[in-house]
């Protein structure tokens, strides 16, 4: 595929998402994402060629971006007066700069545990938010806020802004840019390890592939790996047991932006997974952040927590023998590391920084 269309970003591949006029794009420079290659944590572990897409640089610092410029288009597009969704964090911070942007109010409904810097992020583009208790803990409280945002958007004409292909379908066809940019960054991956909260990023990666494949552009779909946290894994337990069904359960995992103990994208990633031949993984959040510290200290690659557990993910899978050496793996590095301020405090906590005299240097 070639990238020179229209526009730059997710833009030059305009002629594969939804219809929108010039005048209504959105954007703030979202796409065109790195693809590095691992210079230690692959050979460590038994990768030698493992790659990082860096979704983490996007201009708000996650994948979200491509979503949201998307989004706001379509909002002023459709002649939307307003915008309403639910957020763990990151697709608050990013509908957030993007609807300011478009001039279209927000309005955001945010789980009871958000992590306060990401919160933060959200409030500097005065978006109108509302702490909801319960969300991110318990899967009917998260279901009812997503039914109450349906019901708000119809009403009043209203953009429903949730990352989800259940309820923002059009939307979330941005997210197949994505695999686009690793087509023509590196080829046909053999694997692609990604985070999983609702699903959509899983989804739309794998809807990417798979339009590739229709064209011709590859002769296999790579493995999908699906990654969550073991104490939100409601979809990897069910996969791993042989279900097409998430299991039931709230969540305790303490990952930032995967705490979604109902994938309203669940369905999707099962068939990615089965189309793909690929496995889901339920990872404890100490390997996550073990291999969140590695990745700054080892490759320069500083991400919030839930972008590193793709490489616990893989990790695990080069531990179990279900990748091989002349494999090359993608792991998708969802968001930026300054998302999680309390994060960036524990792991700097045990270093002692001397005071010095300048006259003694």
């Amino acid at each position: 595929m070639s990238a020179q269309t229209r526009g730059t970003g997710i833009w030059s591949y305009a002629e594969r998402l939804p219809r929108i006029a010039e005048q209504h794009r959105i954007t703030l420079g979202e796409g065109n994402a790195p693809l590095v290659r691992s210079c230690r944590i692959g050979q460590t572990i038994g990768i030698p060629n493992l790659y990082f897409k860096l979704e983490s640089l996007n201009p708000t610092g996650s994948y979200k971006d491509r979503i949201a410029a998307l989004m706001l288009s379509l909002a002023r597009e459709h002649g939307k007066a307003a915008c309403i969704g639910t957020t763990s964090g990151n697709a608050g911070a990013s509908i957030a700069a993007y609807a300011a942007r478009a001039g279209i109010p927000y309005h955001v409904y945010v789980q009871e545990n958000i992590v306060p810097s990401k919160l933060e992020q959200i409030l500097v583009h005065r978006a109108e938010v509302y702490r909801v208790k319960g969300m991110g803990f318990d899967p009917h409280i998260g279901t009812q806020v997503f039914e109450t945002v349906l019901a708000q958007a119809k009403a009043n004409n209203w953009e429903p802004a949730v990352t989800a292909f259940a309820y923002a379908p059009l939307a979330m066809e941005a997210v197949k840019t994505i695999s686009f940019e690793i087509h023509e960054q590196l080829g046909a991956p053999d694997a692609v390890f990604v985070p999983v909260g609702g699903g959509g990023l899983f989804a739309g990666i794998h809807k990417g592939f798979a339009e590739l494949q229709t064209d011709g552009a590859l002769d296999r779909m790579p493995r999908m790996a699906a990654c969550q946290s073991a104490g939100c894994a409601n979809l990897a337990n069910a996969w791993m047991q042989g279900l097409d069904k998430p299991l039931p359960g709230g969540s305790t995992s303490l990952i930032s932006g995967i705490q979604v103990p109902s994938p309203p994208d669940a369905d999707l990633v099962f068939a990615a997974l089965k189309e793909s031949r690929g496995n889901a993984y339920a990872l404890q959040d100490e390997d996550t952040w073990h291999w969140q510290e590695r990745l700054a200290a080892d490759e320069g690659i500083f991400c919030e927590p839930a972008g590193a557990i793709g490489l616990a993910g893989a990790a695990q899978a080069a531990r179990d023998g279900m990748i091989g050496q002349e494999d090359n793996v993608v792991i998708v590095i969802s968001g930026a590391g300054f998302k999680d301020v309390q994060r960036i405090q524990k792991m700097t906590a045990s270093v002692q920084v001397p005071f010095i005299e300048a006259n003694g240097m």
